[in-house]
């Protein structure tokens, strides 16, 4: 047997009138797990949130978040369930510090003041308030990374068994997505708490220990993101840049013997995926040079899950959301 689950949706549909937003969708994180669950616009990822959070009930399934139905008995979410809504100014007060306002959400669980602030500066410690003068400054006085990591310091102050965040890095420069993403997996590991992350950005599911890809209300991937990537057919990946590059170009780079995918990635650069094979590096550069494509510059990559969704929608011909 598995490991209990914390988050569970299970063959779920929601109709709002004749339209179907939600069909046949199941997925689950087991306990301590971080989950993404991924889409683009439409794709039904805020239903999901907001049926596990019991705001819109199924119109059909099963909802389950840390052992509670949340059908049969939604009162019981609010001891075991933490929220962080997209907006800051949402589920926070500008005009007080980061420590008065996780003191003022403790209050509503009976949390006494002095209790609540230690646990406040406990966890915006590790979310990387690095002195109390920070933690003690007003809220609208924080850059929009900080606010982000005081909504989910409020989401944490009852200590819930299942934190759900509702695109927590919207709106922030890509160093400062990967350094919550990173928080998030620290807070994780701190208090083994079970996160899901809602996100329309690929990249989510590289924090995570599952991933669910909704498209137009269905799944249309779940599982761990690890072996999703294993299944990319290749050893070694590498970014490459050049001058000028032609459509034709992309073919002729494919057809080398030891070069399994070529994916596009920006004007004149593509991600190359090679066989494992020994000095990749090298005969690649080689092998470019002898087709008459010098690169300007070339470097190693990481293959990525969001290589392996891209890699799969050319394979069906699908245009992706993302």
């Amino acid at each position: 047997m598995g490991k209990e689950r914390d988050i569970e949706l299970e063959r779920v549909y929601v109709n709002i009138g004749k339209k179907v937003i939600l069909e046949d969708v199941s997925f689950y994180a087991e306990k301590g797990e971080v989950l993404a669950i991924i889409g683009g616009s439409g794709a039904g990822k805020t239903t999901c949130l907001r049926v596990l959070t019991g705001q819109i009930p199924p119109s059909k399934g099963k909802v389950q978040v840390a052992g509670v139905d949340v059908l049969r008995d939604r009162e019981s979410l609010k001891d075991v369930l933490g929220y962080v809504p997209q907006l800051e100014e949402v589920g926070l007060y500008y005009e007080f510090s980061a420590i008065r306002n996780a003191v003022l959400f403790g209050r509503m669980y009976g949390i006494p003041k002095k209790d609540a602030e230690r646990k406040a500066k406990e966890i915006l410690t590790i979310l990387g308030f690095k002195s109390e003068e920070l933690m003690r400054k007003p809220v609208g006085k924080l850059s929009g990374g900080e606010r982000k990591r005081v909504s989910i310091c409020v989401g944490l102050i009852h200590e819930p068994r299942v934190l759900l965040l509702d695109e927590p890095t919207t709106g922030l420069d890509a160093h400062l997505r990967i350094d919550v993403l990173n928080y998030l997996r620290d807070i994780n590991k701190k208090y083994k708490v079970t996160i899901g992350i809602v996100s329309h950005d690929l990249e989510t599911a590289e924090f995570c220990d599952r991933v669910v890809v909704l498209d137009r209300g269905r799944v249309m991937i779940f599982g761990n993101p690890r072996e999703f990537v294993e299944r990319v057919p290749a050893g070694y990946a590498f970014i490459v840049s050049f001058g000028k590059l032609g459509e034709r170009d992309l073919s002729r780079i494919e057809r080398i013997r030891f070069v399994t995918r070529v994916l596009q990635v920006g004007r004149g650069t593509v991600k190359v995926f090679v066989k494992r094979i020994e000095e990749p590096l090298n005969l690649l550069v080689e092998e470019l040079e002898r087709i008459g494509l010098t690169p300007s510059s070339i470097v190693s990559s990481d293959i990525t899950f969001t290589d392996y969704f891209r890699l799969s929608a050319l394979e069906r011909e699908e245009e992706t959301y993302f």
